[in-house]
């Protein structure tokens, strides 16, 4: 009998934030996204779903771009930590690390926002990937909830046009320990399609992550097939990190979890399971305003990072 596996690629892109109107003001006004469907989320379900306090509240506002079906899905938790996920960690610390928007122009996009208060992690930096057919220029700004937002613009002409400032989703990447252990749990277990697997040249990205000198890197991307949402990226590093696992969780803030649709949650469970996945949480029903009822788990991916399967 065939596995079941994910439908399809990222469904939602789980954020938490210290203050709704911050994001919103980023996401939707300046990126452009629009507000696709907005509740307060159930108390006694969240509670049990990702393990919060007794009380905490949730507000979630989903966003999406025109041309994807993927959301961001930002959630105000009340009370929060405060605390970042990413605080204190370095960029080669293992867990889900970042999204990514193409952009028209970067360096005019960058000055902006240096003007507006926002950091980067380091300037604008032009590199020439192998597993692309084109020039790139990548900067990674320190977005809101501390989270890194990566901003790549193609820059070989014929240059993509873009009707605004930002364009799509282009990936969320994860830091991993092991590239060969997501791919068994992408490719093998979710059904995804790996696209690439590519050790980089010395030194191709070092500036853009500022990654210590001469670090080796092996990056690899995974998306299901004839998806247009954002890709599903790891990088593996010669320097070795440790987990974000323990804080990379609510009520803390930023980037801590993206979900998949599968159209059978028991059978990706058994499958789940004779993979010896541990299953973190549910099964669980629980109402979301962009789907309708669905029926979730949390199973624990690679690095520890937290993946949601549903169905509806």
């Amino acid at each position: 009998m065939e596995k079941k596996m994910v439908t399809s690629g990222i469904e939602r892109i789980l954020i938490s934030v210290r203050d709704m109107e911050e994001s919103l003001s980023f996401y939707r006004d300046r990126v452009g996204m629009r507000v696709a469907a907005e509740q307060t989320l159930n108390t006694e379900r969240i509670e049990q779903f990702w393990d919060l306090t007794a009380g905490t509240q949730a507000r979630a506002v989903y966003l999406k771009n025109d041309e994807q079906n993927t959301l961001l899905e930002l959630i105000e938790f009340s009370p929060n930590s405060g605390k970042a996920i990413t605080e204190g960690a370095r960029v080669w610390d293992y867990g889900l690390y970042d999204i990514a928007f193409q952009v028209r122009d970067l360096d005019t996009t960058y000055n902006d926002l240096l003007k507006k208060g926002f950091t980067f992690v380091a300037p604008p930096v032009q590199y020439d990937p192998d597993w692309v057919p084109f020039e790139a220029k990548e900067t990674i700004l320190i977005g809101p909830n501390q989270m890194p937002i990566a901003h790549i613009e193609v820059v070989t002409t014929p240059k993509p046009e873009l009707a605004r400032e930002y364009g799509m989703l282009v990936d969320s990447a994860q830091m991993v320990e092991n590239i060969d252990d997501a791919i068994v749990f992408y490719r093998d277990i979710l059904g995804l399609e790996l696209q690439g697997d590519y050790k980089l040249p010395r030194g191709l990205v070092d500036e853009v992550l500022k990654l210590p000198t001469d670090t080796d890197v092996r990056i690899a991307f995974f998306n299901k097939k004839e998806s247009n949402g954002p890709l599903v990226e790891f990088l593996e590093y010669s320097v070795k990190g440790k987990s974000l696992a323990p804080v990379a969780k609510p009520p803390n803030v930023g980037l801590f979890s993206i979900a998949f649709e599968t159209d059978s949650l028991s059978e990706m469970i058994e499958n789940i399971k004779r993979n010896s996945v541990r299953i973190i949480s549910g099964p669980l029903e629980m109402e979301i305003a962009p789907h309708g009822l669905i029926r979730s788990i949390i199973a624990e991916g690679p690095s520890g990072a937290m993946i949601e399967i549903f169905e509806k």
